[in-house]
């Protein structure tokens, strides 16, 4: 808000030099009963005050015109701004459009500032970076508190359901397929994952047994139990006891072939383990191998769906036919719900403890991003390319949505008002043109007071 002060305080000086011309007109002839020795010099002094009079007159009507009517008085040309405050808003649109929204003002004032070599300087100190996490934590448990209002909660769950069944998850797959396997990065990232899995399953086999083991278990374990079954306790008795004998009594070559016989039985009995082994001995060769033929066949399989899931196909109709199932189920979107809110609460019982650990790595973010770009100076130059670019894009595409709307706030203003805030803005220096109008003119009567 700028300040009346220096307004009122010029003001009153414009009117003391107004005031002092005329007081000094209007008592020059007692000046001149009075002073009857100096009456030579009272021509001069009577036109300097005159013309100054006319200066300060003169000057104070074009000032006061600006803003409103000389004493409320209905004069043309006069009260300029209220009166035209819809050319005025008009003008400053041109203005803002010609002086500041085109490509090569943008592009001069972008190219005097490096915005993204000034943003890593700033958020690689940690006092700002702190501050911007403090301001984030202020603001997000209110963002989090207004969506945990029902109504808001109820809202955005019935327009969430409604997107999820008017979209065709067969067509947004197969987009995604296309993007995730178009360029072939996919088998760097897949190479990536199979190393830190193989790694794991070498170091931790015993937990990957007890990971693995339940799952196999739900998948065959019924047909294992019935395997199982049919040899019974007895049976297995039987062979390990005629093994026995045998490895008693036969030759070496004879006992080696009965040990291997029942080495064969037990293992052929733990099948959840060969299946164990198998999959760390199959995720070790895929590693290994760039040109498996499971790599092979992943690619296959996804061009496959791809194809098939960018048209009406069956197998698009049973991916969409899924989705309505599982959108019509209350119980599904209820379970959906309800893991959306206690990522919702447990980021809001973060925020509001002592230290909140959430904006604790916020800030170790925000200052290793201030840190990583304030090093890599092509990434500075291609970023601020990037904005410029956007700043050029967004002005080009919305300039006129842009003045129109500077325009109808202008408009929009009280004239009143307008007036008073674009009178505090320069006023002060009108009220200087006022204060030399009454000096300069009181000056040019007296020489033209000499001159005759």
């Amino acid at each position: 808000m700028i300040s009346n002060q220096p307004l009122e305080q010029r003001q009153m000086v414009a009117n003391i030099a107004l005031i002092t011309a005329a007081a000094g007109f209007a008592i020059q002839p007692t000046l001149v009963s009075h002073f009857p020795a100096y009456s030579a010099w009272m021509p001069h002094v009577k036109m300097a005050f005159e013309a100054a009079l006319v200066g300060g007159l003169a000057d104070w009507f074009a000032v006061t015109a600006i803003f409103r009517r000389p004493l409320n008085l209905p004069i043309p040309h006069t009260a300029i701004i209220p009166n035209n405050q819809d050319r005025i808003a008009a003008t400053i649109g041109v203005f803002v459009q010609s002086n500041f929204l085109t490509d090569e003002a943008i592009r001069r004032s972008c190219s005097k500032q490096n915005i993204a070599g000034s943003v890593a300087s700033w958020l690689e100190k940690e006092a700002n970076a702190s501050q911007l996490a403090h301001e984030i934590g202020i603001i997000a448990p209110r963002i989090l508190q207004f969506f945990r209002h029902h109504a808001v909660e109820s809202f955005v769950q019935r327009n969430v359901v409604e997107w999820v069944r008017a979209s065709s998850p067969n067509t947004m797959t197969a987009q995604m397929l296309q993007a995730i396997f178009n360029n072939g990065n996919h088998q760097q990232a897949f190479q990536f994952v199979l190393e830190q899995t193989d790694d794991w399953l070498k170091h931790n086999p015993d937990k990957a047994s007890d990971l693995l083991n339940p799952v196999i278990d739900t998948l065959i374990g019924p047909i294992l139990s019935r395997v199982r079954a049919s040899i019974s306790n007895e049976a297995q008795g039987v062979v390990s006891l005629i093994v026995g004998g045998i490895a008693t009594f036969a030759k070496p070559e004879t006992r080696k072939a009965a040990d291997q016989l029942r080495a064969n039985l037990t293992s052929a009995l733990n099948v959840e383990q060969k299946i164990i082994d198998g999959l760390i001995n199959l995720t070790h060769e895929i590693r290994n191998d760039p040109n498996h033929i499971f790599r092979i066949k992943l690619d296959e399989v996804a061009k496959h769906y791809i194809g098939v899931l960018s048209v009406d196909s069956p197998e698009s109709r049973r991916l969409n036919a899924f989705k309505d199932q599982m959108i019509n189920n209350p119980d599904v979107v209820k379970f959906f719900s309800s893991i959306v809110i206690s990522i919702r609460e447990a980021i809001q019982k973060d925020l509001n403890s002592v230290k909140p650990a959430i904006l604790i790595s916020v800030r170790d973010a925000l200052m290793m991003l201030g840190r990583n770009l304030a090093q890599d100076e092509q990434f500075q130059k291609d970023l601020n390319q990037g904005i410029t670019d956007a700043l050029c894009f967004i002005t080009s595409a919305y300039s006129d949505a842009i003045i129109d709307f500077i325009g109808h706030q202008v408009r929009s203003w009280d004239s009143e008002k307008m007036v008073r805030e674009v009178e505090k803005a320069i006023g002060a220096d009108l009220q200087m043109i006022r204060l030399n109008g009454t000096l300069v003119g009181g000056l040019i009567g007296l020489v033209l007071s000499f001159l005759q």
